[in-house]
């Protein structure tokens, strides 16, 4: 069986400190030793992800994304001209763009209503408008409404894509995931994904995805991303200590947000230290004292995290178990206190192994 594709991720926000010319420095490194494709996250406050993925293409020969387009910060005639000229630095590769709601904290900067529609008529009208037909967002009345679309305006782009642009799926909730396979070309499957795996949840939700995909007659042509969140350091203590706010809100997004407490106890969290953690941040404590309360259960729960020689065999069974569920890559997620470190210790020590 061949083996998984690698891809990283910049999480923008983590390395505000890093500016753009040295993400590329560290991407050209990084494909020069095999790492497939990068992706950008979407963030308000943080450098643009498409301003970022342009000197990707002016510089890279792999394949590039984004992980993941919030689908309530740009309307979709702009995400579509956005897109179509990124493709044209491209070269023919792949230009993945990952549609979703983003993280929790999307709705603390702007409104969200409907996120299912809003996903699913976001998916449609872009790929209507890159495949150069007109369109008319009343057909869309949420998009119609948010974005103040005239209702009698006809959008068409005045240039066409020069590049393959897949649509991959970031929502992974059960109506989520049935729009994603019904109307997109890819599944990212987000940093819950290893706390998914011990939780059971991961064939059921693919199930979701994979019948979708099937009932649109794409089937086995989708292609499926698993987000793997990783923290390494050659101090084994720095790589747990980077993730400990991170692996500390995730756990709170989960106990907030459907997770049942059989769930996290099947994360190997015990449930007080998560209820003293929610306790404290309803309170407001500051970040070093959310962080004391992140336990290590809690940190393992969502991040490999430590030395190589600490992380290398859960990386071999996280593999081995991403192949066995239909996963075609394994996309790298935040990645260490010192980011070139990281990424050389990624490069030179974590991905020959695998």
């Amino acid at each position: 069986m061949p083996g998984l594709e690698t891809g990283v991720q910049f999480h923008l926000p983590t390395y505000a400190h890093v500016p753009m010319p040295h993400l590329v420095e560290l991407a050209k490194k990084a494909e020069a030793k095999g790492v497939g494709q990068f992706w950008v996250t979407d963030n308000l406050r943080s450098r643009n992800s498409f301003v970022v993925l342009a000197a990707f293409a002016s510089n890279l020969k792999v394949k590039l994304g984004t992980a993941i387009t919030v689908q309530y910060f740009r309307n979709p005639v702009d995400l579509a001209d956005m897109v179509a000229t990124l493709s044209e630095l491209m070269d023919g590769r792949e230009l993945s763009i990952g549609l979703g709601f983003g993280n929790p904290r999307t709705s603390t900067f702007v409104d969200t209503p409907k996120p299912i529609s809003f996903l699913r008529e976001t998916s449609q009208s872009l790929r209507r408008l890159l495949n150069g037909e007109e369109v008319c967002f009343a057909d869309y009345p949420n998009l119609l409404e948010y974005f103040n679309f005239n209702p009698k305006g006809l959008f068409k782009l005045n240039f066409a894509p020069k590049t393959p642009i897949l649509q991959y799926c970031g929502a992974n909730g059960p109506l989520g995931l049935e729009v994603g396979g019904r109307n997109m070309d890819g599944l990212i499957f987000g940093g819950h994904y290893m706390a998914a795996l011990r939780t059971g949840r991961v064939p059921e939700q693919l199930q979701i995805f994979n019948d979708a995909a099937n009932d649109s007659g794409v089937g086995e042509g989708v292609t499926r991303v698993a987000e793997i969140k990783l923290s390494l350091s050659k101090d084994g203590q720095a790589a747990r200590d980077f993730v400990k706010e991170s692996s500390g809100n995730r756990i709170l997004n989960m106990y907030r947000r459907g997770y049942s407490h059989e769930d996290i106890q099947r994360l190997g969290v015990d449930l007080e230290d998560v209820d003293q953690l929610d306790q404290a941040e309803k309170a407001g404590v500051s970040s070093a004292e959310f962080d004391d309360l992140v336990t290590d259960d809690m940190i393992d729960a969502i991040f490999i995290a430590g030395t190589p020689g600490d992380c290398l065999e859960r990386m071999i069974k996280v593999q081995s178990t991403a192949q066995s569920q239909g996963f075609h890559q394994l996309m790298y997620s935040e990645l260490g206190p010192d980011i070139d470190e990281a990424i050389e210790l990624l490069c030179d020590e974590i991905i020959p192994a695998l």
